[in-house]
């Protein structure tokens, strides 16, 4: 969970992404919803002008629904000077696709690189985008709900 942000920073956010981000209250503890087109616009703004130059984590997670599948990818920066982490959530659809913060964040290499390979999320203009850990090989991304856990894999199962 974020915690409560620094009210300057969520001002100074509220005035860059009007859309987003509300000049008064706090935000949600489970980060912002953010629209895939300012991704990239957030990230760069956070780690220029606030100071989130820690890249921590990307997630992913897939949650099947009755139109299909759907996808949400959590970020997380911190500032190293405060300790204060950032993150925001983008709700992709069944083709989940999103710019990549490889460009501003060498940290990202891997970690979106990982989120590819078990669910599928392509990250878009990223200099190596395939497999960190399984074969290049393999068939489909295993941590999609639509994953068949019977499917067999030679020589575990």
């Amino acid at each position: 969970m974020m915690g409560p942000v620094d009210p300057a920073l969520r001002d100074a956010l509220a005035k860059q992404f009007p859309d987003v981000f509300a000049a008064e209250g706090d935000l949600d503890p489970n980060g912002v919803v953010v629209p895939a087109e300012l991704h990239v616009a957030l990230a760069k703004t956070l780690k220029e002008s606030f100071g989130f130059t820690l890249y921590v984590s990307v997630i992913a997670t897939n949650f099947p629904t009755s139109d299909g599948e759907t996808y949400e990818v959590a970020t997380v920066l911190r500032n190293p000077t405060t300790a204060q982490p950032f993150w925001w959530r983008v709700r992709l659809g069944a083709d989940p696709q999103l710019a990549t913060l490889y460009p501003l964040f060498a940290g990202a290499d891997w970690q979106e690189r990982e989120q590819f390979d078990l669910l599928g999320v392509n990250f878009v203009d990223h200099p190596d985008m395939r497999r960190l850990m399984l074969s290049e090989d393999w068939e489909g991304f295993p941590l999609r709900k639509s994953y068949a856990i019977d499917t067999p894999h030679t020589p575990w199962r």
